[in-house]
């Protein structure tokens, strides 16, 4: 699915009185910068058609962005990516957006969700599934970078962790973290490794073995 985000050349920059009046008139600021284009761009945008495209998005998501000057003419499409998003401490609303212009078929490092499917077979015999990473930082041209990472998780027992190592990712897409980092494990609570590992209660000894030949002929004697 393309997402379309449309955006306008902002022509005041600087002046943060105007620009906080741009966002009662229902845009938002933003910028686009990156390798692929000579200079960063001021944008605004529409405030309700962002917000309903931002709900289905994440920062790994690659984006059409479109721009139009100030008589509504298109001078420029590419893909982008949401670098960072700004919000106001007290309401929460977007306040700014930074959106990222890779270069096309150059590699880029970006930080992409990690989504971990399924209920864990330790969980089901008292485990606690820990995440130790919700998203990793991936190395890849931006044609191939990946959305979301989906992580099978149903197999994991009493102890078990899936490492970046076990991840099997497309060519070229690469998890830039150490092959042995631990992404997911299912931890093992203290009442059952004590009850795994707790010696036979006291009385319950082994049987003693009659040798019943012997005493027979011992008797015998």
């Amino acid at each position: 699915m393309e997402y379309i985000v449309n955006a306008q050349i902002r022509s005041i920059i600087g002046n943060k009185r105007a620009v906080r009046r741009l966002r009662t008139q229902g845009v938002i600021p933003a910028v686009a910068y990156g390798p692929g284009i000579e200079k960063p761009l001021s944008l605004v945008l529409n405030s309700i058609d962002f917000l309903k495209l931002f709900k289905h998005i994440t920062e790994s998501t690659p984006l059409s962005l479109v721009i139009s000057d100030e008589s509504g003419k298109e001078t420029f499409k590419h893909m982008a990516f949401i670098k960072m998003v700004q919000y106001d401490k007290v309401t929460d609303e977007i306040k700014h957006i930074d959106f990222y212009i890779p270069e096309a078929h150059h590699k880029m490092t970006i930080n992409v969700p990690v989504k971990f499917n399924g209920k864990p077979v330790g969980v089901e015999k008292g485990g606690i599934m820990e995440i130790i990473h919700h998203e990793v930082v991936v190395e890849a041209i931006p044609e191939l970078v990946p959305e979301v990472i989906e992580i099978d998780v149903t197999n994991l027992g009493l102890g078990d962790v899936i490492r970046v190592k076990d991840i099997q990712m497309p060519q070229d897409v690469k998890i830039d973290l150490d092959p042995e980092e631990t992404l997911v494990t299912v931890i093992t609570p203290r009442s059952i490794e004590e009850e795994i590992t707790a010696p036979a209660a006291e009385g319950e000894t082994e049987p003693e073995v009659v040798k019943k030949g012997k005493k027979e002929e011992t008797e015998e004697k």
